[in-house]
C-alpha cells in the first residue's frame, strides 16, 4: 500500500530532492535515515520523526509489496497490529496470523468389545389360570429372581394354589458384545504452549518507491519496529500445493540485503477430523440352554417341575393344587460366542489450510 498523502512531502519529490527539517538534499534520500515529518495530520499537527528501511523488490511469485511480520513464541504474540507500532500507518484489513505447526490429529481410542454372556431367565411369571395360551382372564404374578442370578435356590415369596395354575419361563438369553466405553480424558490445568511454538502476525504497512539510493523500495513507519518484527515478502498456496519457492535470488547484486530467512506458516486452518465410533460385529454365535426347576417349599426341597429353556422360553402347567415357594436353575449349555471390534479410525481429510511461505530480511539487531 502506498503512503499517499501521509508522506506526500517525501514521495512527491520523486527522489530528486526531499525536504528534511527545512533542508533540501540533492541526492536520492535514504529512508533508513531520520526525517522530520511535516504536517501530516488532519488538524495540522506533526507526528514527529519518520523512519524507514530500504528493502529489495519482492522475488518472482511473491506478493507485490513486503510486509512487517512479527515472528515469535505464541506466548508473546501481539494481539493485533494496532498498538504494536504506536503511531505507525498500518493497514489492519490485510493482516493475517499463521502458526508454524498444524493441529495434532485426534487420538482415536483402540476399540475393544465386551464378551457376550449367557444369562439365566430372570425368574418366572405365574398365572391363576391353568392355560398357556395368551388371552384375557386370570391374574399374573411375577416370581422374580434377584439381578445377576446364578441359578442358586431363591425364594421370592409364596404363591397359593389359586394363583399358581400355570407359569411361563423367559428365554435363556445372550447379552451381546458391546463396545467398551472409553473414559474421557481427565480435565487438567491448561498448560502454556512451549516457547518453540512459533506464530506469525503480519501487518500491512506503507511502502514507497524512489526514497532509497541502494534499494527500490522503502518501508515507512514512525517508530522503529519492536523486537521480533521482520521485513518479509510472502506467497500463499492451498494445502494441496507444496510451498517450494526458494528465498534466494541470484539476480540481486552482490552485497545487497536479501530475503534470505525462510519460514512456513499456516493460516485459515479448518480441521474436521474426528474418530469413528467403535463397533462390535458378532463372529461366533452364542448357544445358551438352561434347566429351570420350581419347588413348593422355600428351600428347593419339594420339586414341582423341571423345564429346559433356550432362546424360546417355555410355559408350564403344574399339577393341580400346588403352591410355588422357590426356584433354581442350572446351565446345560453355556457357550458364549465371540465378536470383533471395529471403528476408532480417523475420519475426514487432513486439515484444509493456506500455507504462507515467508522470505524475510535478517532480523535487525
Amino acid at each position: 500500500m502506498k503512503a499517499g498523502s501521509v508522506f506526500a512531502t517525501v514521495a512527491g519529490l520523486g527522489g530528486a530532492a526531499v525536504a528534511a527539517s527545512g533542508c533540501w538534499l540533492v541526492k536520492p534520500y535514504d529512508c533508513a535515515e531520520r526525517l522530520e515529518c511535516e504536517e501530516i495530520n488532519e488538524d495540522g499537527t506533526s507526528n514527529g520523526a519518520c523512519e524507514g528501511k530500504c528493502v529489495p523488490d519482492p522475488l518472482n511469485g511473491f506478493a507485490e509489496e513486503p510486509e512487517l511480520v512479527w515472528i515469535g513464541p505464541e506466548q508473546l504474540r501481539p494481539l493485533a497490529c494496532a498498538g504494536v507500532l504506536p503511531g505507525a500507518p498500518i493497514d489492519l484489513s490485510d493482516s493475517w496470523t499463521g502458526r508454524a505447526d498444524l493441529p495434532d490429529a485426534p487420538q482415536c481410542p483402540a476399540c475393544t468389545c465386551s464378551a457376550p454372556v449367557c444369562e439365566l431367565p430372570a425368574g418366572v411369571t405365574a398365572r391363576s389360570l391353568a392355560v398357556c395360551q395368551e388371552g384375557p382372564g386370570g391374574v399374573e404374578t411375577p416370581f422374580d429372581a434377584p439381578p445377576g442370578w446364578d441359578g442358586a435356590c431363591v425364594s421370592p415369596g409364596n404363591l397359593p394354589a389359586e394363583r399358581f395354575g400355570s407359569y411361563t419361563i423367559p428365554p435363556a438369553t445372550e447379552r451381546p458384545c458391546a463396545p467398551v466405553p472409553v473414559d474421557p480424558p481427565r480435565a487438567e490445568e491448561p498448560q502454556p504452549r512451549a516457547l518453540g511454538d512459533l506464530v506469525a502476525v503480519a501487518c500491512t504497512g506503507f511502502v514507497e518507491e524512489h526514497l532509497c539510493d541502494r534499494e527500490p523500495l522503502c518501508m515507512l513507519y514512525q517508530q522503529r519496529p519492536p523486537p521480533g518484527f521482520r521485513h518479509c515478502i510472502y506467497t500463499s498456496t492451498s494445502n494441496d500445493q507444496s510451498p517450494s519457492l526458494s528465498c534466494s535470488d541470484p539476480a540481486l547484486p552482490g552485497g545487497a540485503p536479501r530475503y534470505s530467512d525462510r519460514f512456513v506458516f499456516y493460516r485459515d486452518v479448518i480441521d474436521k477430523r474426528s474418530c469413528d465410533r467403535c463397533t462390535c460385529t458378532p463372529v461366533t454365535p452364542s448357544t445358551c440352554e438352561a434347566r429351570v426347576s420350581t419347588y413348593e417349599d422355600a428351600a428347593c426341597g419339594q420339586p414341582i417341575t423341571t423345564q429346559t429353556v433356550d432362546g424360546e422360553g417355555a410355559c408350564v402347567v403344574p399339577p393341580a393344587a400346588m403352591t410355588l415357594g422357590s426356584l433354581s436353575a442350572e446351565w446345560l449349555v453355556n457357550a458364549p460366542g465371540s465378536c470383533a471390534p471395529g471403528g476408532g479410525e480417523l475420519t475426514d481429510d487432513p486439515p484444509a489450510t493456506v500455507t504462507m511461505t515467508l522470505c524475510c530480511l535478517p532480523e535487525d539487531t
